[in-house]
């Protein structure tokens, strides 16, 4: 496992529907197992981690700008919603989740959000 102190930003778009938010984050190059969502104390948390390439035989670097590491942002959305609402799926390098907006639920707020 990857370990690094430093954390690259996501870019995202947040838009608000009547009844959703929708959260677009720019995750080009990961693989669908890369990346995590889950819920923590009424925060939306999306981890992703980029492990770094293996040098291979006969080549070596003239220039690395693609980050390695881990990338970790995380969004406030309070204790409404629960894993089971959020809906996610990953296409062509961007994460979707869509937040229903819903009235407080008396359910776990902790927990994995799967991505389709």
């Amino acid at each position: 496992m990857l370990r690094s102190k430093k954390s690259y930003p996501m870019k995202s778009d947040v838009r608000e529907r009547k009844d959703a938010y929708i959260l677009d984050i720019d995750l080009p190059g990961f693989g669908k197992d890369d990346i995590k969502a889950y819920l923590e104390d009424g925060y939306l948390i999306i981890s992703a981690v980029r492990k770094k390439e293996k040098d291979r035989k006969n080549a070596r670097y003239l220039r690395q700008e693609r980050y390695s590491g881990a990338y970790k942002r995380s969004f406030f959305i309070g204790h409404q919603a629960n894993q089971e609402d959020i809906k996610a799926a990953y296409k062509r390098g961007v994460l979707r989740l869509i937040i229903p907006k819903t009235e407080a639920k008396e359910t776990s707020h902790n927990g994995m959000i799967a991505i389709a």
